[in-house]
């Protein structure tokens, strides 16, 4: 009985591979170019649990593992950013008070997003994403 107990005090309580953060990375490009600044926003595909951004520089974004990633289905939106801009990540994809810019990622990339990742708790999780304006 007592190695029982031992055995089941060492297991932790609500730690499945779903509740685990995933570090998640990639490139994007944009007309076969680097986006030099932007953001990327992965959202739930399900509409369920938390979604994240992260700046794009020089065409790379990372999320780490205390980024709070999970496994599961995204859509991701991203859009290019001027790197002098104050608009911050909540900022652009809350549609919040932005400064005057026009994107030039189509909408297909980002309004109305037709990008998806599958995030795995087993890896790699790196997503590359090359846009094209027409």
């Amino acid at each position: 009985m007592t190695t029982a107990l031992v055995a089941l005090a060492l297991v932790p309580l609500g730690c499945n591979s779903k509740d685990r953060a995933v570090e998640v990375s990639g490139k994007v490009e944009f007309n076969g170019q680097p986006l030099k600044s932007g953001l990327i926003h992965f959202e739930p595909a399900d509409g369920n649990g938390a979604s994240g951004a992260r700046s794009i520089d020089d065409g790379n974004y990372e999320f780490g593992e205390n980024s709070q990633m999970q496994p599961g289905e995204y859509r991701v939106s991203i859009r290019a950013v001027p790197s002098d801009s104050d608009l911050d990540a909540d900022a652009a994809m809350n549609q919040g008070p932005q400064p005057r810019f026009i994107d030039p990622i189509p909408k297909k990339y980002n309004d109305h997003t037709e990008l998806t990742a599958k995030v795995t708790a087993e890896g790699p999780n790196t997503f590359d994403f090359d846009l094209k304006s027409k």
